[in-house]
């Protein structure tokens, strides 16, 4: 008995194993279905805060004694003829004294009337900017077309 049940069950094997769905030959197909990954979430950047823009600092404007506008602004200028210089930024300012064409100033402002303001001996003095070219870095640009004193 032991010898028929397993020949039966040899045989229930051989019958079995066609029936699984695998059939040798070209009609053969076998389907590979591949799994997707599930992807993984990348973190958001935090965004880069834009710097502020660095304001432009308005000019400082100041007065002369008679109430002229200037924008203080710092140069070299050199007299391109004989020069006046004056207690204030007109021809009818008291003269200080006078300087030849060639002489080196230090500007410290621009008069709203083409007057420069000038440093020169320890004194605060205006001249025309028609007799003067500023100095910048070894050329000089006229502010001036005139080759006569005040």
């Amino acid at each position: 008995m032991k010898k028929a049940g397993l020949l039966v069950m040899l045989l229930g094997f051989a019958l079995c194993l066609p029936g699984c769905g695998f059939t040798e030959g070209t009609d053969a197909v076998v389907t590979v279905v591949k799994a997707t990954p599930t992807p993984i979430p990348t973190p958001t950047p935090e965004p880069t805060p834009t710097p502020a823009a660095t304001p432009t600092p308005a000019p400082v404007v100041e007065e002369t004694p008679s109430g002229i506008k200037v924008t203080v602004e710092e140069g070299d200028y050199t007299a391109t003829a004989d020069l006046n210089l004056r207690g204030d930024a007109s021809p009818d300012g008291e003269l200080i004294t006078g300087v030849e064409s060639g002489t080196v100033l230090h500007g410290t402002g621009v008069c709203e009337n083409g007057w420069i303001r000038l440093e020169y001996e320890g004194q605060t003095v205006y001249a025309t900017g028609d007799y003067l070219s500023r100095n910048s870095g070894g050329a000089e640009e006229t502010a001036g077309d005139e080759l006569t004193s005040n």
